[in-house]
């Protein structure tokens, strides 16, 4: 199932819309031990950048064939071999990975819809304890140049209203992620 969005423009468009250098320091990758996963990888703007600070195994999900196209050329052009492109439809199908065995998450920009605790739901499935989901979303409180409509954009209390009772716990790393996102990072397990 493919959720709302707002479409994609051309990726030197698209990354000038993200301070992906902050973004991806505020993962704190040097603590995350064990395969990271991307659900929603588009053109791999994140996926790249990350791949290059890690060693860790990295699975890149995407619905689009087109995305995970642009996304694999990218990680070619860095000589990455350490990034796995996964054509398939979460919602569908799910990860199909295995049950507490990542140790992070990413849902970037991707929880713009009603359903969003199904992908909740499927992070913490697959992520062991101590694993890290990474949320990011355009900002609502301000005008951005992009992103779906404003009233579907989360909020924090959305995000943790969705993830009651899926052993997913703030972590405090909640932060505005300039110029036009904002961040919360949630842990499995207590």
């Amino acid at each position: 199932m493919k959720v709302a969005d707002s479409g994609m423009p051309d990726k030197v468009y698209w990354d000038s819309l993200f301070d992906i250098v902050s973004i991806v320091d505020w993962l704190e990758l040097t603590g995350i031990a064990g395969p990271i996963v991307e659900l929603g990888c588009g053109y791999g703007s994140f996926t790249v950048p990350i791949a290059k600070k890690t060693n860790a195994q990295i699975y890149a999900f995407d619905i689009e064939p087109a995305m995970l196209e642009a996304a694999q050329i990218n990680a070619q052009k860095e000589q990455l071999s350490n990034v796995h492109f996964c054509l398939r439809d979460i919602f569908e199908q799910g990860t199909g990975l295995e049950s507490n065995s990542m140790a992070m998450v990413l849902l970037f920009n991707i929880l713009h819809f009603d359903e969003k605790r199904v992908m909740l739901k499927e992070a913490s499935r697959i992520l062991k304890h101590g694993g890290v989901v990474a949320i990011i979303h355009w900002r609502r409180d301000i005008e951005t140049p992009r992103g779906p409509a404003t009233h579907i954009r989360p909020d924090k209390k959305e995000i943790l209203e969705a993830v009651s009772g899926l052993d997913l716990h703030d972590t405090g790393n909640s932060k505005i992620l300039e110029p036009y996102h904002w961040g919360i990072q949630l842990i499995k397990g207590s």
